[in-house]
């Protein structure tokens, strides 16, 4: 599969000179998924000055593929970046589901004929430098937090640069608050009565969110969970003692669960939401159809591209326990470099303008409200996500999953989306669900 061709017609999407930056973003704590840490000093902001072009002469103008799952309107910024960073070089976009990615990279990596550069998650990082398939991209790396280069590291080298960071957050519209006159929920209490109130004296549904992928429906769960459990400190060594077979998700979940249930008690979360397209719910909150909806930078993206004149606001999830306040996101996507590439050396360039200030810019701008990882440094979010500002900044932002081992950051959080999506069509209880996924982790550690 190959994209289309990308040539300097996206210069003039891109201004790097319209966007606020530089405050501080200190390194997160060790043994935990939190993305980052709290902050106290703010640095000198880093230099705008723009870095050296690559100018080739034109026999040496060559082509750079990029596979990716993101769609092109979540690459404007990166486009308009690449463009006018390397005025020479075509790049070419080879755009492939997530759900139908690795295994298609994995078998053109095999055949020595993947793209020169890839999109990846950590497991992927891993997987091929194992292979081999993966160049080392350590030096091109080493300007970004310790945490960041661990997560896309193997043997003490990295094989991949850094994106800015995902989440997965509430959004809600904040003239439907304003005309219902709502405050913002604190907790779970506060935000299962404002749900309430928007459903049966408002007549409107009060959240939008597609239940069909499995994933989805598991880290809505873990925030859930995360906000009640892992903000606390038996909570934070769960993934620790689930590798080593030390305890389960049925003893370590069950006493948590009643947030969960609350949600679904309160037709916050139901059957519908498992045959809703994540394109409809997108177009139901854009078009004022419901008040809220779970997502993340893409969903947000799509949201204003509907609606340019909405005005938008963010929660984090919410609990009873704990901090009663977390969102789910981190350190999820890097690029890595195709180790038989034909344009290695072009490709390593490419990667390392990536990692660079104004290439993470670009970045961020494709993913408002997220955060870099380049050491020293953080973006300054637009308003619209001051309501998850704090989960960044006091360490309350998790991706659970990558705690619990290598062998477990995967097969788990998909059986569980799986299972919970039939305990939301009532075919078994909430309990049921996590004993299934203990199964599969016993499995996993050879204890079955």
């Amino acid at each position: 599969m190959r994209g289309i061709k990308l040539r300097n017609i996206f210069v003039s999407f891109f201004s790097i000179a319209a966007v606020l930056m530089s405050v501080v973003c200190g390194p997160a704590r060790e043994g935990t998924s939190r993305c980052f840490a709290a902050q106290e000093e703010k640095p000198e902001s880093p230099s705008l000055e723009a870095d050296r072009k690559v100018i080739l002469s034109e026999d040496e103008h060559t082509t750079i593929r990029i596979a990716t799952w993101y769609d092109e309107y979540n690459l404007q910024h990166l486009k308009a970046y690449l463009a006018e960073e390397f005025p020479n070089y075509d790049f070419e976009f080879v755009f492939i589901g997530k759900s139908n990615y690795e295994p298609i990279m994995d078998d053109q990596l095999s055949f020595k004929g993947a793209p020169d550069i890839l999109y990846v998650d950590q497991e992927m990082t891993r997987k091929h430098a194992i292979t081999g398939y993966f160049a080392d991209v350590t030096e091109e790396a080493q300007q970004f937090s310790p945490e960041a280069k661990v997560k896309f590291g193997y043997g003490n080298r990295v094989y991949a640069v850094p994106n800015t960071s995902q989440y997965l957050c509430i959004f809600y519209n904040k003239k439907v608050f304003e005309r219902f006159d709502l405050n913002i929920p604190t907790d779970m209490d506060s935000f299962i009565s404002v749900c309430d109130y928007i459903r049966l004296v408002k007549g409107m549904k009060p959240l939008s969110v597609s239940l069909r992928n499995m994933y989805d429906v598991s880290d809505l769960f873990l925030g859930v969970i995360a906000s009640n459990y892992l903000t606390t400190d038996r909570g934070e060594g769960f993934g620790g003692r689930l590798q080593y077979g030390r305890t389960t998700f049925t003893n370590e979940f069950s006493d948590y669960l009643d947030d969960w249930n609350k949600l679904i008690a309160h037709n916050v979360l139901n059957k519908k939401m498992y045959t809703l397209d994540k394109q409809n719910a997108i177009e139901e909150f854009a078009g004022e159809e419901c008040a809220m909806i779970c997502g993340g930078p893409d969903t947000f993206n799509a949201i204003t591209r509907i609606n340019p004149d909405i005005e938008i606001g963010t929660m984090p999830f919410f609990g009873s326990r704990g901090k009663k306040k977390a969102i789910i996101g981190g350190c999820d996507c890097g690029f890595a470099v195709n180790k038989n590439s034909n344009y290695l050396d072009q490709a390593k360039e490419v990667v390392a303008a990536l990692g660079s200030f104004s290439g993470q810019m670009a970045l961020w701008k494709d993913r408002p409200g997220s955060q870099t990882y380049l050491k020293d440094t953080a973006f300054v979010n637009d308003d619209a996500f001051g309501g998850i500002e704090e989960m960044i900044v006091s360490g309350q932002c998790f991706t659970p999953w990558m705690d619990w081992g290598d062998d477990l950051n995967r097969e788990p959080r998909r059986r569980l989306g799986i299972e919970l999506q039939k305990a939301l069509l009532g075919e078994q209880p909430v309990k049921a669900a996590l004993k299934s996924v203990d199964i599969v982790v016993e499995e996993i550690l050879g204890q079955g």
